[in-house]
């Protein structure tokens, strides 16, 4: 699947939330909130990122992108 593991800001499979870093608890959490409708992640957008990761110039700007959309490549 291409995507980094859960303990990572964008660890979930299903939906584009974004982690929170507890450095109390040195763990990253997915704040939920009922109210709020997340986007589905969904095929298109998976290659787009990992195209866009692939095509980076340099091995900090992939770091960057890898930690951003949470896919490795």
């Amino acid at each position: 699947m291409n995507i980094t593991g859960h303990n990572s800001y964008s660890g979930c499979r299903f939906c584009e939330i974004q982690g929170t870093y507890s450095q109390k608890h040195k763990h990253i959490y997915f704040p939920t909130n009922s109210k709020t409708n997340y986007i589905k992640k969904n095929h298109t957008n998976c290659l787009s990122y990992i195209n866009e990761i692939e095509v980076a110039l340099t091995f900090k700007d992939k770091e960057k992108l890898i930690k951003k959309y949470g896919k490795y490549k």
